[in-house]
């Protein structure tokens, strides 16, 4: 720590300095004074940033899961049920979205469940419809994809 503080005071003070003498803050420019810090920061940040990249490499994002709609609720089955692939060669948490809709249309509910899926494995999830809107329900659909959760 009192390393750091000494070299940053340093810095600072030969950054002031070299202010008022020209000769000395062209010599620090192109030696490599405030340039060089710059260069010095820049490479910890790019050594940082790859150290993160290669942490990113080793843990891939994941690939947003498919899915198909298998049925809609109705009054007989009130759970409308839905099967999620996983394209990852990973275990992965996906959010499914359900939409429920009048028979004019007009939007009635939205229902985002999550379903965990083994890799490159297939995974149903359900959502019950409650009396209220199997009442004015008639029909539901699934968006294809299934956002990755992790």
């Amino acid at each position: 720590m009192a390393v750091v503080l000494l070299a940053l005071t340093g810095f600072s003070t030969g950054h002031k300095s070299s202010g008022r003498h020209k000769s000395s803050h062209r010599d620090g420019d192109s030696g490599g004074g405030c340039s060089s810090s710059r260069q010095d920061h820049d490479s910890y940040s790019t050594s940082g940033g790859s150290g993160g990249g290669s942490s990113s490499s080793r843990t891939k994002v994941l690939k947003d899961g498919s899915v198909r709609l298998v049925s809609c609720a109705t009054k007989s089955d009130p759970y409308s049920t839905a099967e999620v692939t996983n394209p990852n060669s990973r275990q992965g948490t996906f959010k499914v979205s359900f939409s429920f809709d009048d028979k004019d249309g007009h939007l009635l509910s939205v229902e985002y469940p999550e379903v965990t899926v083994d890799a490159k494995g297939t995974e149903t999830v359900r959502v019950m419809a409650s009396a209220a809107l199997l009442k004015h329900l008639d029909h539901c659909q699934v968006e294809p994809e299934a956002d990755r959760v992790n």
